[in-house]
């Protein structure tokens, strides 16, 4: 998959503005808050329907403004013709998307037409950082490859939003003040979204797993040994791990109830699960150093992309926000030398790194929100 061009009206700092990417390595240098990460924003966007900065869609629309547009061009592996992306982000908050001209109903349609891996300092914490953050890497992974899996977990957490509702309504009123058959009714929406979730995750931790182990092996020459575990605290790996997860997540929100409204929250399910990371057998979040949690992270990040080729078949492109600066001169060396037969777009303050690298890189200055100079390093 490439990516071809992305053209911006009214984003952020961007007035006006198309950008050209080559086949390989596309380098978006220039000073600090010029614009380099609003470009890669809004490549993402098409890729989450969403913004990573997790910035609302009404804030990305250039100051004084009602409405921005972004259009982006992409090709797929052995597809003739290019495939276009737009969006009309208007102030009130809706937006407007289309695919090749024709209007979507939404951020779910056009989830997996494009798809991307992105890679930021905030992903350097991947190890070392609470469970949501694992969370999250695994359903942007599983979104952007299977529709279906965004869909239960959107009614996944509408359940439990209006679950947790209820539970602090109940605080004041009592579990018996509701009907049996309200808890029952969203217990079970839970469970059946819930252990379908749960058998995508389990699967694709145990592939993932699988990759980072011949990545780290070779980032350390096969010193260290990775592993990657699904943790649940509700649910365990049945045979089936969608009906033995949907018995036992029903038990657990069906049982647990009078616990629950005592703390104010839903206390089990997929929303409270986690990602196990080991290194030589310990928990690396205690016992590996800030380097090997990073080369963790790096690993996890770039056996996303593998897996993306894997069940896909074909790369996804690969985007990293200012992340080269966070790492030493091996690990760099080592994901560029990972990522020299797909497309990478990589926002930098240093483009000399690249030059130092002989690594073919295009070189796209950005200033003040426009594309100030291109050049082949």
């Amino acid at each position: 998959m490439k990516c071809n061009s992305i053209a911006f009206s009214n984003f952020r700092n961007v007035e006006s503005e198309t950008c050209q990417f080559s086949d390989g390595v596309n380098v978006l240098w220039g000073k600090n808050a010029q614009g380099k990460s609003n470009i890669l924003e809004g490549i993402y966007f098409f890729a989450r329907g969403r913004s990573f900065r997790g910035a609302a869609e009404k804030d990305m629309i250039r100051f004084g403004e009602s409405a921005a547009t972004l259009s982006l061009d992409f090709l797929k592996e052995g597809d003739r013709y290019p495939i276009s992306l737009s969006a009309n982000i208007q102030k009130d908050a809706r937006k407007i998307l289309y695919r090749n001209g024709a209007r979507l109903t939404g951020s779910k349609e056009m989830m997996g037409s494009f798809r991307a891996v992105l890679f930021c300092p905030a992903h350097l914490t991947l190890v070392s950082g609470g469970p949501a953050l694992r969370r999250s890497f695994m359903d942007i992974a599983l979104s952007q490859l299977y529709p279906a899996y965004l869909d239960s977990l959107s009614r996944y957490n509408r359940a439990l939003l209006q679950r947790n509702a209820l539970i602090k309504k109940a605080q004041g009123t009592g579990k018996s003040a509701f009907d049996t058959m309200i808890w029952d009714t969203y217990a079970e929406q839970m469970a059946v979204f819930g252990s379908d979730i749960f058998a995508r995750r389990l699967e694709y931790m145990e592939k993932l797993s699988a990759s980072i182990e011949e990545l780290f092996s070779e980032m350390t020459d096969g010193r260290e040994k990775p592993s990657l575990s699904y943790r649940s605290s509700a649910l365990g790996e049945g045979e089936d791990a969608r009906e033995a997860g949907k018995s036992r997540l029903y038990e657990a929100l069906t049982a647990n109830i009078d616990r629950e409204i005592i703390a104010g929250s839903t206390l089990y399910g997929i929303h409270k699960d986690d990602i196990a990371v080991r290194l030589n057998g310990k928990d690396a979040k205690i016992y590996a150093s800030q380097g090997q949690q990073r080369s963790l992270a790096l690993s996890m990040k770039l056996a996303e992309g593998e897996l993306s080729k894997k069940i896909s078949g074909e790369y996804p492109v690969f985007l990293l926000d200012d992340v080269l600066s966070e790492l030493d001169g091996d690990r760099r060396a080592f994901i560029l030398r990972n990522l020299t037969d797909r497309q990478l777009i990589v926002t930098s303050c240093e483009p000399d790194i690249f030059r130092s690298m002989d690594s073919g890189a295009r070189l796209i200055e950005i200033s003040g929100g426009t594309v100030a100079e291109v050049c082949d390093g």
